[in-house]
């Protein structure tokens, strides 16, 4: 038996196969009423796309985007030009999104909301306004619990990190819980025990607490006790108090805060240093390579496949998307390559 149609759908409701296409991709212009008599009747005839013919349609969509390539947005939630220029990771970010981009036959546009007069509402109107179907929202930090007004409805969008709340959206994020699992294990191979970890509470939170679930959970001591430091605050004074009341032999710290702390003692009271965050820009301090660049490429193959699929709005069923992070031992002058 042959396999139903459009235009058999099309036969049965007497109208035109292209408004049959339209309605079962999503399209804007075809009124509800319509477009359920023909998810109706293709429910009834038992219609199945073609995956061959989707494939065609894909690779024809990309050829045409050769020409003339589409534009998606990158929204900087919160960060200034000024303050992205001082962040290694963020650029790497952005790098990452803005290649993939161009690698498949798109081209990448920043925007900021944090720019002055710009609000998440008249961001929407600008990016319907110059056709942009779709955008990457970048990590939300004080804002990790509020929301964002954009016109979810309008566009396909994609969040990066754990701690944006509403509305649910597909989202990717580095793989927190294992890049501790990966730094504690690394350490222990070094014969490390008293393995301390000493981290703002907010950020941690942020991440549905990945980090120190993680720590508890594959730490070399039964029970880490004061070895797990996490603060609303971070300060000199209170991380030396730490130190001297916990005696860890390594520090964990989500970035390089205390790496200065560490300087400041002597040689015989200094515990090791390891980041979650390492910085090429700072290679003597191991830690975990987040790989922002395939953070960034990772957003916008999820942003991309809800294009091609004429995904828009708030999803029903949000996807989180992980990345791994990379273990990077110390480099130094000394061993640096020549």
């Amino acid at each position: 038996m042959a396999r139903p149609s459009l235009n058999d759908i099309a036969l049965r409701l007497g109208i035109s196969k292209m408004t049959v296409s339209r309605a079962l991709r999503g399209g804007k212009h075809v009124e509800a009423s319509l477009r359920a008599k023909i998810v109706q009747t293709a429910n009834e005839l038992g219609y199945q796309p073609d995956p061959e013919i989707a494939k065609l349609m894909t690779h024809m969509r990309r050829t045409r985007r050769v020409a003339a390539p589409l534009t998606l947005a990158f929204v900087w939630a919160e960060r200034s030009s000024q303050e992205i220029e001082r962040s290694s990771w963020s650029q790497q970010l952005v790098l990452g999104a803005h290649q993939q981009a161009a690698k498949l036959g798109f081209q990448l546009e920043e925007f900021h909301l944090a720019a002055r007069g710009m609000t998440a509402r008249r961001l929407s109107d600008i990016l319907e306004a110059r056709g942009i179907p779709g955008f990457i929202l970048s990590p939300l930090v004080s804002r990790s619990r509020g929301h964002v007004s954009m016109a979810w409805e309008k566009f396909s969008s994609v969040v990066i990190g754990l701690g944006y709340a509403r509305p649910q959206l597909h989202r990717v994020h580095h793989h927190h819980f294992l890049g501790m699992m990966t730094a504690l294990r690394m350490l222990k191979k070094q014969r490390y025990k008293r393995i301390g970890f000493y981290c703002g509470s907010t950020i941690n939170e942020r991440m549905f607490r990945a980090w120190s679930a993680s720590f508890l959970a594959h730490h070399p001591l039964a029970r880490p006790g004061e070895l797990l430091a996490l603060r609303k605050s971070l300060s000199r004074n209170d991380f030396l108090q730490w130190l001297r009341t916990a005696k860890p032999d390594v520090v964990i710290d989500a970035g390089h805060v205390v790496k200065d702390w560490l300087a400041s003692l002597p040689p015989s009271r200094r515990p090791d240093h390891v980041s979650l965050g390492w910085r090429a820009d700072m290679p003597e301090v191991p830690g975990i390579d987040q790989q922002a660049i395939v953070l960034g490429a990772a957003a916008v193959d999820l942003l991309v496949t809800q294009y091609q699929q004429n995904e828009r709005g708030i999803p029903e069923s949000p996807r989180i998307v992980m990345t791994e992070g990379l273990w990077r031992t110390a480099r130094t002058e000394a061993n640096s390559p020549a």
